[in-house]
């Protein structure tokens, strides 16, 4: 596999791989940018926009028409979120110019439907109207999913004042408000102000994409920056608490801790220990031995320098099933880490990196990590790293750890 980056101009970044075992093509434009409440849904109607019409292709239909007949040809956009900064997805999928029945060039017209739709968008009244309604449906399944609710909410008390305590496509509120005007003038603003990364993916390196974006990029009025996704966020003097209720089944819990220690791959780690396989001290403990819950998961956030417990418990085993996380954490902080946790952790992160290059899309996700943190490195050389980690190190960093605020949400039917 080749991997190169290049620089396209102010702040634009484009990274390029071919890997000919490939029968397709995958493009990505990132564009990032502050989260901010004053614009986060502005940017994500916006941004779903591009991905459904342009100014040549005009409606839904052309353009599905168009596609279809490029070999069933794909567009998505999406907004995210990571550390402080949002940023918005345009990307394309389509097959190799080698496998074209007559010869086309696919690759040539995939790029002029991708450039139109990222540089002349079309924000017609209907194709508006619909982009906002995806957006409105976005929120509401994060509301629907009452586990992926739950990691919201715990967010925003854990970075509350921060720009992380936003959601990448706002709130119903600020996503109600966004008009065609609103709209517009935020992506005119994205395009001139976000940090820009462009990641191509392909059987056979293909020069003319980047110079392409080159020529594209070069008539926007451009003034840009670099953007840091590491972002800690500072420990509260004292473990903050929010409960709700609602009409639900099974109660959930989400415990936010913070930690100072800058060895990310022993807290990466300790985290896996904790609660990231089948076999960790949350599931082995609090769900399997004690019963306390009917899942229990830990992720990190490095980027926050935080890191998340989340589970599903019935009410009145809350208070419990918390008491039992703090515990696990301090079996950690003591050293009772066994030989079969290190290894069963260090097996799922390897599992985990084995399907690396498998699909296009691994190779941008990847990358585009590497790109966040400032710190281009394989997989195959981070696995090097993290089998290089001792439980000395583990148990330093995860002393480090303290409890920073607690979300609960309560079933009323346990009334």
């Amino acid at each position: 596999m080749d991997h190169k980056r290049t620089e396209l101009g102010e702040n634009i970044g484009f990274t390029s791989f071919a890997d000919k075992k490939f029968n397709t093509c995958f493009l990505c434009v990132y564009m990032i940018t502050e989260m901010n409440k004053e614009t986060v849904s502005d940017y994500a109607v916006a941004n779903s926009i591009t991905s459904t019409v342009n100014s040549r292709i005009r409606t839904i239909a052309a353009m599905n028409e168009q596609l279809s007949e490029l070999y069933g040809a794909h567009l998505d956009s999406y907004a995210n979120r990571r550390g402080d900064m949002q940023f918005l997805t345009l990307s394309g999928s389509w097959l190799s110019n080698r496998f074209a029945i007559e010869g086309e060039d696919i690759t040539e017209k995939m790029l002029e439907i991708i450039t139109d739709c990222l540089f002349e968008p079309l924000f017609d009244e209907d194709i508006f109207k619909l982009s906002k309604k995806n957006i409105l449906d976005c929120i509401d399944a994060e509301f629907n999913d009452k586990r992926e609710y739950t990691l919201r909410k715990a967010r925003s008390i854990a970075f509350k004042g921060e720009p992380a305590e936003n959601s990448s496509c706002g709130t119903r509120e600020s996503a109600e408000a966004v008009t065609p005007d609103s709209a517009r003038e935020a992506y005119k603003r994205l395009m001139e102000t976000a940090q820009i990364e462009i990641m191509y993916v392909s059987p056979d390196d293909d020069p003319r994409v980047a110079e392409l974006f080159r020529e594209r990029f070069a008539r926007v009025a451009r003034h840009s920056k670099a953007y840091s996704f590491y972002a800690p966020s500072p420990l509260k003097s004292s473990p903050e608490l929010l409960t709700e209720e609602f009409d639900v089944r099974q109660a959930k819990i989400a415990l936010n801790f913070k930690y100072d220690s800058s060895d990310t791959d022993a807290m990466h780690l300790m985290c896996i220990i904790l609660g990231g396989t089948p076999v960790s001290k949350l599931f082995m403990n609090v769900r399997e031995k004690l019963s306390l819950c009917y899942y229990c998961a830990c992720r990190m956030n490095e980027f926050k320098n935080t890191v998340v417990v989340d589970c599903g418990v019935e009410k009145a085993n809350i208070e419990k099933a918390e008491a039992e996380i703090i515990r696990q954490l301090d079996e950690i902080k003591n050293g009772n880490i066994t030989d079969e946790e290190l290894q069963s952790a260090l097996l799922a992160l390897e599992n985990s990196y084995s399907s690396f290059g498998d699909t296009p899309g691994s190779y941008v996700s990847w990358y585009f990590d590497c790109i966040c943190k400032n710190r281009y490195i394989t997989p195959i050389e981070h696995m090097e790293e993290l089998f290089a980690v001792t439980k000395e190190r583990i148990v330093e960093a995860a002393k480090t750890v303290k409890l920073d605020s607690t979300y609960r949400m309560l079933n009323k039917e346990a009334e």
